[in-house]
């Protein structure tokens, strides 16, 4: 083989960032389906960030349906960068698609953005998060690296992340603040949560 064919053929082998976390949502999916106890979740998603290889990510999910799906449809819709609730609320959640950059914004309202199903299209995601007397809540999978630098501003920007994530994982960095503004007693407040997968029935 030319040396430049055995150069091609060695990078299509090789296991990207993006497929490593394809294949921890497609896990992800699987365990919350009951067709992967949290064990074994754990396992294979520790094997899927650690893999070099796209054929050691192929056999992590050969057995399940979600994979079969995916490699049906490698089409996916442009991530919304921009998510607002003025008066009213949003909420973000299930299979949607993140983008690296995304600004979300609360006046008199509230919003919840839910990365537990999501599918991440970068290995770096910034969300830029900001509420005047309104609320957010972001709430995180257990894998997910984390870094969170807000202010409240007679408001909170409160960060309730425990431990670490895995290893090769996405990192998500929360930027913003939360603005008390006006007369009365509300408050502007801001949660940043790691959850565990909810097994859907």
């Amino acid at each position: 083989m030319p040396p430049d064919a055995s150069r091609q053929a060695s990078n299509r082998d090789q296991a990207s960032a993006d497929d490593r976390i394809h294949v921890a949502q497609l896990l992800a999916e699987a365990a919350a389906h009951n067709r992967l106890t949290l064990a074994e979740y754990e396992t294979r998603l520790s094997k899927a960030y650690a893999a070099t290889g796209y054929d050691e990510l192929e056999r992590l999910t050969d057995d399940l349906p979600e994979a079969i799906e995916y490699r049906r449809s490698k089409s996916r819709p442009a991530p919304s960068t921009m998510l607002m609730a003025i008066l009213s609320g949003f909420e973000r959640r299930g299979r949607w698609y993140v983008p690296g950059r995304m600004t979300t914004f609360t006046l008199f309202g509230g919003g919840v953005v839910d990365l537990r199903y999501a599918n991440f299209t970068c290995a770096d995601v910034e969300i830029h998060a900001y509420s005047i007397l309104g609320g957010q809540s972001i709430l995180l999978p257990p894998e997910v690296n984390v870094e969170v630098h807000g202010v409240g501003v007679m408001g909170g920007f409160d960060q309730q992340v425990e431990g670490t994530g895995t290893p090769g994982a996405p990192t998500v960095t929360i930027r913003g603040f939360s603005l008390w503004g006006g007369g009365g007693d509300q408050t502007s407040q801001t949660y940043c949560r790691r959850l565990g997968l909810t097994r859907k029935t």
